[in-house]
């Protein structure tokens, strides 16, 4: 799909949010994500991710790592079924008040919303995966207080430079269920 000039692949993209269609957008790094786009900027993707007929937060993807964006004949069956099913509801409140203009911007607005977030990055060949409460935020990084699976908060913060950051994940199911039980 990025055989489109920069104009057109974003008049696509915009022609997917405003019918609200639901999606598969490939990265780079050949992992896939199914939802809806709901909100996009020259530094991000903004996509309301769906799986087994539900809505499941909001991820953010840098920009640059979309590979292409599919909407065939089997992504139109499962908008179908979702509108059928009344299961699109988006959250607009959230999605509104979100900052796409750069990381900075990103991280403050889901700070002020009191939202945990997921933040996958990448450093030295190494997948880390931090989750939890956003502590601070600096011109090149965002500190999270992370916990384990058992809820546990660790001792230590991480520090996650911005530009290690692969995905962000928040008003999600899991962190959203999860931070009720944190110890």
């Amino acid at each position: 799909m990025r055989e489109l000039s920069e104009k057109e692949f974003k008049k696509l993209i915009q022609k997917h949010i405003d019918k609200v269609d639901f999606v598969k957008v490939l990265l780079f790094d050949d992992s896939l994500i199914f939802g809806f786009i709901v909100k996009y900027s020259d530094e991000f993707l903004m996509i309301e991710e769906a799986g087994d007929f539900s809505l499941d937060g909001i991820k953010i993807i840098p920009y640059e790592t979309v590979r292409s964006i599919r909407h065939n004949k089997f992504d139109k069956a499962k908008k179908i079924i979702y509108n059928e099913e009344n299961l699109i509801k988006l959250s607009h409140k959230i999605i509104d008040k979100t900052s796409l203009q750069d990381f900075k911007s990103l991280f403050k607005s889901i700070k002020k919303q009191d939202l945990h977030c997921i933040v996958e990055s990448r450093k030295n060949k190494k997948d880390i995966f931090s989750i939890g409460e956003i502590l601070e935020i600096t011109d090149e990084s965002v500190t999270i207080k992370n916990y384990d699976a058992t809820g546990k908060t660790y001792k230590k913060p991480d520090e996650i430079a911005f530009k290690n950051i692969e995905l962000v994940n928040f008003n999600d199911n899991y962190s959203k269920t999860f931070r009720k039980y944190l110890k």
